[in-house]
C-alpha cells in the first residue's frame, strides 16, 4: 500500500508539474502592434508691413489745403488662418481735429508711404464709399480701437469679414486732412499716432 501511494503521489506530482509548465509556456504568448514616430508641431502666425521703420510724417499742415495720403501694404505669412485688427495710439493735441480716413484696397507695386499704384477695394463697407473702412477724426480712431479686442476688423460690415490665409496682402490709404473749420486753438500743435495690425489665429 505504501508503495502504490508512493507511486500515485509521484504520478500527481508529475501532473501537476505537467500542468505547471503548461501554463508558463502559455502565458508567454504575446502579440504587439506600433504606430511609430508620431510628429507634432505648432503652426504659426506672422504678420508684417512694408514700412521699412519709415513713417508718415506731415509738418506744417494748414486748415483746408488738401489732404496727405500715404499707403501701407501688409502681407500674412503665418501657416493657420487669421483674424486681423487694426488699432493704435496717439499723443498730443493736433489729433482732435485731425481728420483720417481709411481705404481698404491694393497695390500693383507698394512702395510705402507711396498710393501711385493703390486701388480701393471695390466693395461699400461702411456706406461711405468704394473701400472706406474709417472716417472719423484721429483722436476717435485711437479711443474707439485701442487693441486688437476693440480693434477696427479687416473689411468691416455685415458679413464682411475677412480671415486672412498664408500670402495674403492688403493695402491701405490713410488720408490726413486738417479741416477748414480748424480753429486758432490748433496753431503749433502736434499728434503723433502708433497703428498696429494684430493677427490672431481663427
Amino acid at each position: 500500500m505504501r508503495t502504490a501511494r508512493k507511486v500515485l503521489m509521484s504520478v500527481l506530482a508529475v501532473a501537476l508539474a505537467a500542468t505547471a509548465i503548461a501554463a508558463a509556456t502559455w502565458s508567454s504568448f504575446s502579440s504587439t502592434t506600433a504606430n511609430p514616430s508620431n510628429g507634432f508641431s505648432a503652426g504659426t502666425v506672422n504678420i508684417a508691413d512694408d514700412d521699412a521703420g519709415a513713417t508718415f510724417s506731415l509738418p506744417n499742415m494748414t486748415p483746408g489745403y488738401p489732404p496727405a495720403t500715404g499707403c501701407i501694404q501688409v502681407t500674412y505669412t503665418g501657416s493657420l488662418n487669421a483674424a486681423v485688427h487694426l488699432y493704435g495710439s496717439s499723443t498730443g493735441g493736433l489729433a482732435q481735429y485731425l481728420n483720417l480716413s481709411i481705404t481698404r484696397g491694393s497695390e500693383s507695386a507698394p512702395s510705402f508711404p507711396s498710393c501711385t499704384t493703390f486701388t480701393a477695394d471695390a466693395t461699400n463697407y461702411i456706406g461711405l464709399g468704394a473701400g472706406v473702412v474709417y472716417s472719423g477724426t484721429l483722436a476717435n480712431f485711437m479711443t474707439n480701437y485701442s487693441s486688437f479686442a476693440n480693434g477696427l476688423v479687416d473689411a468691416p460690415g455685415s458679413g464682411n469679414t475677412k480671415t486672412w490665409a498664408t500670402n495674403d496682402a492688403h493695402s491701405y490709404e490713410f488720408t490726413f486732412t486738417l479741416p477748414s473749420s480748424a480753429p486758432a486753438a490748433a496753431q503749433g500743435l502736434s499728434a503723433t499716432a502708433s497703428l498696429n495690425w494684430e493677427a490672431q489665429n481663427t
